[in-house]
């Protein structure tokens, strides 16, 4: 899994921030340089660059394995342990970063560092010319991800699109691109325009799973994440996940987006470590990514009277086994609901639309 990386854990970031520094740095560095190198010194300059909003992930199996800083666009401290190299945690922890990018992605390398270089090749990096001179007599050269690159990151195998983190400007229009699409769907209007715009705000709402789609420079679709617990039958608070609003733009749908952005943002979900996801949703399309009905795990939906349909309720294992000798009741984020009166205020921002009543609704 790929976690971030805070206080709770910045030791065991710094350990392999050292110790892959100091092997990777060896054959171009002095031995007095390599051995300032310390996990001391090395968890000093994360904290210092966390302060200054690099963000910094780790990825962990049985152990920590390597690690990733992402800041706006550039891609930095891209280490994976020496006897762990070779696997392809690199490759995961770059795709994961490239996820994470608010722009075009971009890194630098030394000049003569020709193994990293060649895994952000075979990436889909390519050379910018720029090149950063250091005091240290060793140049860094820049690298950008190309428009067609990654196998998961932001354009994929040629597609005419990119999956990429929400940022603050996008909120206008993906808060339109909501109304657009819910409009009249589940009720006259709608709320999930407003349901965003407070949940962006709650603490269960997850940065790093926040993402967009876009196409031809415009917000075609959307999904983010949230935390929350199964009240398990046996006492325990289990963590899973829910999601949505999801959508794509209306003139958009049954074309395939919604699946690709859907599995994209699963596979994030999972690489972060999280075990399962459940929510609301139709199971003709959600079963295609893998869903089935929360009943079959023996999970049941709150306040939901014993014996009415459930198959609006759906669950889908993220790590395999996750949810094996677990029943109990899933419990909706409270920041799901909103103050109708509230809602209606916010609306009156966007162009007026014409609310109806419409067959297929939900009953209210």
């Amino acid at each position: 899994m790929i976690i971030p990386v805070d206080k709770s854990n910045i030791r065991q970031a710094a350990a392999v921030h050292s110790a892959s520094w100091q092997e990777s740095h060896r054959a171009f560095y002095a031995p007095d340089i390599v051995a300032r190198h310390t996990p001391e010194r090395q968890e000093k300059y994360i904290s210092d660059k966390m302060s200054t909003g690099s963000r910094f992930y780790m990825l962990v199996e049985s152990g920590p394995v390597g690690i990733v800083s992402v800041c706006g666009s550039l891609i930095e401290d891209l280490y994976v342990l020496p006897e762990m190299q070779g696997k392809g945690y690199g490759t995961r922890l770059l795709s994961f970063a490239v996820g994470q990018c608010s722009g075009k992605p971009s890194l630098l390398i030394l000049e003569n560092n020709h193994s990293a270089k060649r895994l952000y090749l075979k990436a889909g990096f390519r050379e910018t010319g720029r090149i950063v001179s250091s005091p240290n007599g060793l140049d860094e050269i820049e690298l950008a991800l190309q428009e067609k690159p990654l196998n998961g990151g932001n354009t994929m195998n040629g597609k005419d699109f990119i999956i990429r983190p929400e940022r603050p400007e996008d909120y206008g229009a993906v808060e339109y691109l909501i109304r657009e699409s819910f409009w009249n769907v589940y009720r006259p209007g709608c709320l999930e325009h407003y349901v965003i715009h407070v949940l962006r705000g709650d603490p269960a709402f997850i940065k790093e799973l926040d993402f967009v789609m876009e196409k031809d420079g415009k917000i075609i679709g959307q999904n983010m994440f949230m935390k929350t617990v199964i009240n398990a039958d046996d006492g325990r608070d289990v963590d899973v996940l829910t999601m949505g609003p999801i959508c794509i733009t209306p003139e958009l749908k049954r074309k395939g987006y919604g699946k690709q952005l859907l599995d994209y943002c699963l596979e994030r979900a999972a690489e972060m470590g999280f075990g399962a996801v459940l929510f609301e949703g139709n199971i003709k399309f959600y079963g295609t990514c893998g869903f089935d009905y929360s009943r079959n795990f023996g999970i049941r939906y709150h306040d939901l009277p014993e014996g009415a349909d459930s198959s609006f309720f759906l669950c889908k294992e993220l790590i395999p086994g996750y949810l094996k000798g677990v029943t109990g009741v899933y419990q909706t984020p409270r920041g799901y609901y909103v103050d109708e009166a509230e809602a209606e205020e916010f609306d009156k921002g966007f162009p007026p639309k014409v609310k109806l009543k419409l067959p297929g609704q939900l009953d209210r």
